[in-house]
């Protein structure tokens, strides 16, 4: 009896003791302030992601993730990143000597991250890495001078370096993704050589036409296999990456420039989506074979929809859109 007693008296204490360590906000461990994950991310509808000089907004709209307002968000970006801010867990609380610099630190240089569930913020902390160890992440809620270090169970990385604020890295990179039977007409134009370009469209009954840009004229002995493939060859369809490193004026130069090719592909809908391709000079000058080349083999630059941004392309993905008029006689 006096066995029992004496534990059911210690487990009271144990309870006290957890009590007083999670709730007092003088304490090493406060829950309140070192609750970083969010638990329910199905219902975040907006994330800010802010520095002094910097800021990215990821936004849900109508089903759909735009970052910054003005692309589209890549389904394995967001849904990766979701799965981040929901597993972030406490590894240690910052020792005392430390606590105040590396608080000072993360108010002034870190991260501000503020998650939404529509125009509710649901959690905001700073986040950023240790200078004094590379290997840690520290994160702090706002409005509180309590920091922690972090980190994502199994993951073997740095917490911060999943908190990405380059838009680039979030936007969807898709040029064309269409189901063959969404297509109405895909035009090809070769500006230096006119005698190549075409236009093929598509009835949806099982015909289609070739019509000849230079002339206007329409084909009447064709090959209708290659012609149906040829609209099967428009999905998935990406760019390799945004131009960087070059001023507003140089990327001017180009898109000013005659284009290698324009592709244009007009939907069921009467949606336009069209792309231009610019060679792009070779950094070698030279192939494999020490033979003298003009542009590059593997990449060119492109823009698309009139828009004054220049990005690369890889040609093994463009390769099959590139036909000309007499693959299809």
């Amino acid at each position: 009896m006096k066995i029992n007693k004496s534990l059911i008296a210690l487990v009271i204490l144990f309870i006290i003791a957890g009590i007083y360590f999670f709730s007092n906000t003088k304490g090493s461990l406060n829950i309140r302030n070192s609750s970083f994950a969010i638990e329910t991310p199905e219902v975040v509808t907006k994330i800010q992601i802010t520095t002094p000089n910097k800021n990215l907004l990821l936004e849900k709209e109508f089903n759909q993730w735009k970052v910054n307002g003005k692309y589209q968000v890549t389904d394995k970006s967001i849904g990766n990143f979701l799965t981040t801010i929901n597993r972030i867990v406490v590894s240690t609380p910052v020792s005392k000597t430390e606590k105040e610099q590396v608080a000072s630190i993360l108010k002034a240089d870190g991260l501000t991250v503020e998650v939404f569930k529509k125009n509710r913020t649901l959690k905001k902390y700073y986040v950023r890495k240790s200078e004094m160890n590379k290997n840690k992440t520290y994160m702090m809620m706002y409005k509180s001078s309590e920091p922690f270090i972090v980190r994502i169970p199994s993951f073997k990385g740095l917490v911060v370096d999943l908190f990405i604020i380059d838009e680039n890295y979030w936007r969807d990179k898709t040029i064309f993704d269409y189901q063959p039977q969404n297509i109405s007409s895909i035009t090809v134009e070769y500006p230096e050589n006119k005698s190549k370009s075409f236009r093929v469209i598509n009835y949806n009954n099982g015909t289609f036409v070739i019509q000849e840009l230079d002339n206007n004229a329409f084909v009447e002995k064709f090959n209708v296999d290659n012609v149906a493939r040829y609209f099967t060859y428009f999905q998935r369809i990406v760019f390799e990456d945004v131009v960087k490193g070059i001023n507003q004026g140089n990327t001017d130069s180009v898109i000013n420039s005659t284009p290698f090719s324009i592709i244009t592909v007009e939907d069921i809908q009467g949606v336009r989506n069209k792309i231009a391709t610019y060679r792009m000079p070779s950094k070698k000058g030279v192939d494999e074979f020490g033979q003298k080349i003009n542009f590059d083999y593997d990449r060119a630059y492109a823009s698309f929809n009139n828009n004054k941004e220049l990005v690369t392309i890889q040609y093994y993905i463009f390769d099959p859109l590139l036909k000309e008029i007499d693959y299809f006689r």
